[in-house]
């Protein structure tokens, strides 16, 4: 079946996804993430009105383990005591082509893992880059 061609199809396909959205958007905020009594009653704006914090590291990797010719380094970041872990990003710069590879990323409330493979263990291995976005315990 293709996509509607006349006038009147358009317009049932534009209602009915907007029927949709507007479902699952009313689904969304009646049910909450937390609980609906703990929402706040406006989005914050940005993470300073969130209450959000950012821990910011840079990294030299060097494995700590190597099997064969392959290297390995797990980097751990933890928050603070009054904080927990919301989400966090790690990226890779300079440094040689495949010299390091991120082969894994994970979070829980207590840590933010990054684990690193050097393959060959050949090359510079430039800087590794995380952020980690925190919010306080509640």
């Amino acid at each position: 079946m293709g996509t509607p061609t006349g006038r009147i199809g358009r317009t049932a396909v534009v209602g009915l996804v907007a029927a949709l959205a507007a479902g699952a958007g009313t689904a969304f905020v009646a049910t909450g993430a937390g609980g609906g009594a703990s929402m706040p009653a406006n989005n914050p704006v940005d993470a300073r009105d969130a209450a959000l914090k950012v821990i910011t590291r840079t990294i030299t990797p060097t494995p700590t383990r190597t099997k064969g010719f392959t290297g390995y380094q797990t980097v751990t970041i933890r928050p603070p005591k009054q904080y927990v872990v919301l989400q966090g990003f790690a990226t890779l710069s300079g440094g040689n082509t495949a010299s390091v590879l991120i082969t894994s990323t994970s979070s829980t409330a207590a840590r933010y893992q990054v684990k690193l493979r050097f393959p060959g263990e050949q090359g510079r291995s430039g800087k590794l880059h995380v952020r980690v976005q925190l919010m306080p315990k509640q």
